[in-house]
């Protein structure tokens, strides 16, 4: 009998820790964190704290997310910790809008009525804000709300009406392409693999055009070298007429 009444005690007190341990987590805003050093730098200070479990960092909308276990530390020390290392943590509004900017390279842009065709259409993606168009450059300003749209997404939605964009620099070093390739299997893998290319500062991947659109830094890299990088990995360029 006395050992029946440990095993139920015992029992009871598993049952117990598991409705009382559970996870929790919270999402603050920190505007100043802008590249992945300042993720960096916050994850370890975060992950040092006795009961945090997960860090996760989302640098377009400039937000942390932190598990933790609250019998061991609560959401305010950890706003504290995060602010004790000059980041300005504030409590994260799922509904409000977190305005962003970025620019594109649309090549295919040639003449007003494509400045328009790519102003309606991106214009009505849901969580753009606005887009401008300037035709000499063929740059597309894009306004958007990063907790509605990611700037990813906005450079994929180019490719439903056929445009392969990659994103715009107005530095002079930066040169652009438009590669066109016999087949493509998996565009995100050509993309993974292409950015890891020294000189290349962007990729975008037009599985149905077949194209290859490259931004790249011409004192690093020329076209020609492009166009070697691309054939390393087992694609086939399609020959000019």
């Amino acid at each position: 009998m006395k050992k029946m009444n440990v095993l139920v005690l015992l029992f009871a007190f598993i049952a117990s820790s598991s409705v009382y341990s559970s996870d929790n987590s919270v999402t603050f805003r920190v505007e100043n964190m802008t590249c992945g050093g300042c993720s960096g730098k916050i994850k370890k200070t975060v992950t040092a704290i006795d009961g945090v479990s997960r860090f996760e960092a989302n640098l377009e909308k400039r937000v942390v997310t932190i598990t933790y276990d609250d019998r061991k530390v609560n959401s305010g020390q950890l706003k504290e910790a995060i602010v004790a290392i000059r980041y300005n943590a504030t409590d994260y509004d799922p509904d409000e809008v977190i305005a962003r900017k970025i620019s594109f390279k649309a090549d295919q842009i040639g003449c007003g009525g494509c400045a328009a065709k790519v102003k309606k259409n991106i214009g009505a993606e849901a969580g753009i804000i606005s887009v401008e168009v300037d035709l000499p450059t063929k740059e597309v300003k894009v306004e958007y709300d990063a907790n509605k749209i990611a700037s990813k997404e906005i450079q994929k939605d180019f490719q439903k009406f056929n445009y392969t964009v990659v994103r715009y620099w107005t530095s002079e070093k930066v040169k652009y392409a438009i590669l066109k390739v016999e087949q493509i299997n998996d565009p995100a893998e050509v993309e993974n693999n292409l950015a890891t290319e020294k000189g290349i500062l962007d990729v975008s991947v037009n599985e149905k055009t077949k194209d290859v659109a490259i931004a790249y830094n011409a004192t690093i890299i020329t076209e020609d070298n492009l166009a070697d990088s691309i054939e390393k990995y087992n694609l086939n360029l399609v020959a000019e007429n």
